[in-house]
């Protein structure tokens, strides 16, 4: 998905109902996070997205009792990782 995309997803599920959050581009503290939860011999990909996931997720900025969590795609480009707090 191109980043245009992302922008158009996100109004979609706020359209229908839904908080969505596409996270920020990735950075050095996404990637260390990834590196706590993800194996080493794990794609760089996954790393950078369970990384930007889990410093989300532990920001404190959501209610995890009510939170989800949704991936679009991972390849060639990172897949853009989003939080959906309902």
């Amino acid at each position: 998905m191109a980043p245009i995309h992302f922008e158009l997803v996100e109004e979609a599920f706020k359209w229908a109902g839904y908080k969505l959050e596409v996270l920020p581009s990735v950075d050095k503290n996404a990637i260390d996070e990834g590196l706590k939860y993800v194996n080493n011999d794990a794609c760089y990909p996954s790393i950078i997205v369970v990384g930007q996931l889990m410093s989300a997720l532990k920001s404190g900025k959501y209610d995890l009792n009510n939170t989800s969590v949704i991936i679009s795609q991972t390849g060639e480009d990172v897949g853009q990782p989003t939080i959906l707090d309902s």
